[in-house]
Formats: structure tokens, C-alpha cells, sequence
């Protein structure tokens, strides 16, 4: 299984070009043996236009260029495999918002009206205990200095 530590964010030399932030975690590439970091890319091919994919750009300028490269969909399903990201959380992370219809939010509006009071009520009720709180140590604080007090007083006759 792939650490969960071995993600980073890319490496400083590579900011100017790689200053966008990755949907997915990137991953020290598998195949290269130097320390290497994957990047995500777009891709400008027509037939692949605005497609993600993520690869290694060790070498990328001479012959012995890695060969690590994943389109999005194959690198999100390698990551949840290898453990780096449980499924839940890409699934989750990356919905899709529509517009929602007049009608739900009509409904909704009467939600949050809901939990706004409810919201209020609570804090009026963290308030009081507070209230409450505060006067019960004080009550203690007061009881322990009379006892005090009245305990030094019988102490004074001896």
C-alpha cells in the first residue's frame, strides 16, 4: 500500500508553472528512482481538450523521460487503491451544483427559519447556564470565605 505521508505539494523550483492547486493529492512518483513529484496537467490536444491527467516530469526534456502517466479518472482510482484517498472523500469533494428550483428553496427557507431559531434558542440557553454558572461559583466562593472566616474567628478563643 502507498503511504498516505508520501503526498506533497509540488516542489519550489516548479511553482512559477505548476502554481494551481491539484484536485487530488500528488504523489512521489512510483517508477522514477529519484525524488519526484507528480503534477497535474490539462490537456490542449483537441481530441483530449481540457482533460486532467497527472505525470512525472522527470527527464521531460531528454530521451529517458518517466513513463508515470494517469488520466484523472485512472489516478483518483489508483489513489483510493493504494490508500493515499478513501473514496468517500473524492466523491463528496467534488459535487456538482446545480441550480436548484424556486420551490426548493421556498421549502428550504422555512429550514433555516427553523434553524436559525432554534439556533437562537440555544444560545440563550448556553447563556443562562453561564448566568447560572457564574452565580453558583460565586455562591461557592462566598461559602468557603465565610467558613473561613468564621472558622478563624472560633479559632481566636482557644
Amino acid at each position: 500500500m502507498y503511504s498516505a505521508s508520501s503526498f506533497s505539494c509540488v516542489s519550489p523550483s516548479r511553482v512559477s508553472r505548476d502554481c494551481q492547486v491539484s484536485e487530488l493529492p500528488l504523489v512521489k512518483c512510483l517508477l522514477c528512482k529519484v525524488d519526484s513529484t507528480v503534477v497535474e496537467r490539462t490537456c490542449k490536444k483537441q481530441e483530449n481538450f481540457n482533460r486532467k491527467f497527472y505525470r512525472c516530469l522527470t527527464g521531460q526534456y531528454t530521451s529517458a523521460q518517466c513513463k508515470f502517466f494517469m488520466w484523472q479518472g485512472d489516478y483518483d482510482v489508483w489513489l483510493v487503491k493504494e490508500g493515499v484517498l478513501h473514496a468517500w472523500t473524492y466523491c463528496h469533494a467534488h459535487r456538482i451544483q446545480v441550480e436548484v428550483p424556486d420551490s426548493v428553496n421556498v421549502s428550504m427557507k422555512g429550514v433555516n427559519d427553523g434553524v436559525e431559531k432554534m439556533r437562537c434558542e440555544l444560545k440563550e440557553a448556553i447563556s443562562r447556564i453561564w448566568v447560572a454558572g457564574i452565580a453558583f461559583v460565586t455562591a461557592l466562593v462566598v461559602f468557603v470565605a465565610m467558613n473561613l472566616v468564621i472558622d478563624t474567628k472560633d479559632m481566636s478563643y482557644y
